[in-house]
């Protein structure tokens, strides 16, 4: 019984262990945060999406405009 307790506390260790490390943000050896949000911003990809959110923002905007005016 004494046996069982030990393992299961063990075990219960590991558990904590490797489910308070899953949750950590990966970053690459040696980046700094400003570092990968310079790359982030860079990417083409994310230059693409934020120029069409920034025309339909326009687009609405303007629509938004024109209601008001009537």
């Amino acid at each position: 019984m004494r046996n069982r307790i030990i393992v299961m506390g063990g075990l219960v260790l590991i558990a904590y262990v490797l489910g308070t490390r899953a949750a950590r943000v990966q970053v690459k050896n040696r980046e700094s945060v400003g570092h990968q949000l310079v790359r982030l911003w860079d990417d083409p990809k994310a230059r693409r999406r934020r120029r069409k959110a920034a025309g339909r923002a326009e687009k609405k905007a303007k629509k938004a405009l024109r209601e008001f005016r009537r």
